[in-house]
């Protein structure tokens, strides 16, 4: 009998009646996660960062509800897991992890984040429609679902072509908000790339990849406010996910997984600041510097890519790691310092990073 059964009705009536509920929103995470750790040893790993989410956000009306929405997002995750043979269920859980983390984008009730949140919405809406015809048309015409399944999640990790989206909306919107929004839709998005798996051309993966690596890093390099400069980052890194997925679809994950975490924690510190260890540290990840998280799933593109694609491919993706580094030295020196900021998200990259042992085999294994 599958667990979501009896945690999820036990968990939304004890939250209808606990509003301010952040360690119960936890705990449901962590009792699902762990209920599932047999059966599906990726969803205990993914749990990290959605119970990180759940006390992300620290200031702001909608505030109290982050950890709702994460709780949402990764019940979604658990659904696409379990639409493998569902394909409706597949559905409702893309559109579930997608959308819930979004709706708190106009947590501090700006009018630049509820713009933001409409234009993605729009986006997620398109994205949602492309998937769901993918896995209607998958069975009949296998070519055209696996191809607008993987556009689908493309365009949730803001690749080439539909990029521009990331940058009009992180730019708009609060650094709070975006806090959620770019992490865990993105985590989502990977996800589903390894469960529902389309099979399109390799070549038509490399060349989204390579684009979006090649075109994010230059629109980071040459931006100045912090949030654009972050939103062409995460263009390059969907890029760097879509490129390693013809070579491992888990190393796509797990360079997802580093992006999102750390995400995460540089828009809440651009929000409320922090000390410049867990700047360092942050920025570490984001570039693929040891002994953090983002070092390892580097690390492995950089030697699949030269080992399978040759030479000139593994080039290619070190040119793109290197092009990052100038623009996250000015992310460093300009994000705001404080005492203490969200330490719980630089502990996370920093325990993972020096123990790859115990993550990095398996999940390239999937």
């Amino acid at each position: 009998m599958d667990p979501l059964i009896y945690i999820l009705p036990a968990y939304v009536i004890a939250r209808l009646y606990i509003p301010r509920a952040s360690l119960l929103d936890a705990a449901y995470i962590a009792v699902l996660a762990v209920w599932t750790a047999k059966a599906n040893i990726l969803l205990t790993l993914l749990a990290l960062p959605y119970i990180l989410a759940v006390f992300v956000l620290d200031r702001g009306r909608l505030a109290p509800y982050a950890g709702f929405a994460a709780a949402v997002s990764y019940t979604g995750i658990y659904l696409v897991a379990a639409g493998q043979e569902a394909p409706h269920l597949a559905a409702l859980g893309f559109v579930m992890a997608a959308a819930a983390p979004a709706t708190l984008l106009p947590v501090l009730d700006d009018e630049g984040s509820l713009g933001g949140l409409f234009r993605y919405l729009l986006i997620s809406a398109i994205s949602t429609s492309m998937l769901i015809s993918g896995l209607a048309l998958r069975g009949t015409w296998g070519d055209v679902g696996n191809m607008l399944l993987f556009l689908a999640i493309a365009t949730e990790l803001g690749a080439v072509p539909m990029y521009m989206w990331v940058v009009d909306v992180y730019g708009r919107s609060s650094p709070a908000g975006l806090a959620l929004l770019a992490s865990l839709p993105k985590i989502a998005a990977a996800a589903a790339l390894v469960y529902l798996r389309p099979a399109v051309p390799q070549a038509v993966s490399l060349a989204v990849g390579a684009l979006s690596m090649l075109i994010g890093n230059l629109g980071a390099l040459t931006s100045q406010d912090l949030r654009r400069v972050l939103a062409y980052s995460t263009v390059a890194h969907g890029g760097f996910a879509l490129f390693a997925y013809v070579l491992s679809p888990g190393l796509a994950l797990a360079l997802v997984f580093a992006d999102a975490v750390g995400k995460m924690a540089l828009f809440r510190q651009l929000d409320s600041g922090g000390s410049r260890w867990e700047a360092l540290l942050l920025v570490m990840n984001q570039i693929g510097i040891p002994p953090v998280l983002g070092f390892w799933p580097k690390l492995y593109l950089l030697l699949a890519a030269t080992h399978v694609l040759g030479t000139a491919a593994g080039l290619f993706v070190l040119v793109n790691i290197v092009m990052s580094v100038p623009y996250y030295i000015r992310v460093f020196h300009t994000l705001p310092g404080g005492v203490l900021g969200f330490l719980h998200a630089a502990v996370v990259i920093l325990a993972l990073g020096l123990v790859p042992f115990a993550w990095i085999s398996w999940i390239l294994s999937l």
